[in-house]
């Protein structure tokens, strides 16, 4: 009985401790952007979330189990929204594309392992699991869609940003920028040959 009692004041004061640092976080991430190894860290703390939620239901705790849950899906919303504005990440665009790839993939697990919970729990905490599903099902939607929009747009330009990397003047109409005109700055006497042997 005492070890019960334990467990419930350890996962109390989990609980506690996330309701209180999530809004912070959440807050933060409102006012400010996100980095690669920021969206890492926020996806590894939603597996967290994920591991205790399912724990807590395996234990038949249905309270801890909504807490984690709440907690997930609180991160997961903030996550959402930060990334699905164009100021909401911090770094290259391929760093973006980075992030938004990892949101698509983990999301996906997500949504398999929430699947997989809500036949194992009662049907009273089935409706948070769903609840926490929607939350997922939006992330991955999202970032999957931000995804394939950025990659289309890298097609759209050759795979490169306009301009960079070409010499310039390249891949412009001729006589357009670039280049200088014919003859100018050539000695005289040289250039393209005649055609004719023997002369210049």
């Amino acid at each position: 009985m005492k070890v019960s009692l334990n467990s419930k004041r350890v996962a109390l004061m989990l609980a506690l401790a996330a309701l209180i640092l999530s809004p912070a976080f959440v807050l933060a991430q409102d006012q400010a952007s996100l980095s690669l190894q920021n969206v890492k860290d926020q996806l590894k703390q939603n597996k967290n979330y994920l591991d205790q939620a399912s724990k807590q239901g395996k234990a038949g705790d249905a309270a801890g189990m909504q807490t984690a849950l709440d907690n997930y899906d609180r991160s997961m919303d903030g996550l959402n929204t930060v990334l699905s504005h164009a100021g909401g990440f911090s770094g290259s665009a391929s760093q973006r594309e980075d992030a938004l790839a990892r949101v698509s993939d983990a999301t996906s697990k997500h949504i398999k392992t929430l699947q997989g919970l809500l036949s194992k729990v009662p049907a009273q905490a089935q409706g948070a699991i769903q609840n926490a599903i929607t939350v997922s099902q939006k992330g991955h939607d999202m970032a999957t869609a931000s995804l394939q929009a950025s990659q289309a747009q890298h097609q759209g330009q050759g795979g490169r940003p306009d301009g960079v990397g070409r010499p310039s003047g390249a891949g412009r109409p001729s006589g357009v920028g670039g280049g200088r005109p014919s003859g100018v700055g050539a000695p005289a006497g040289v250039g393209r040959p005649s055609g004719r042997p023997g002369r210049p």
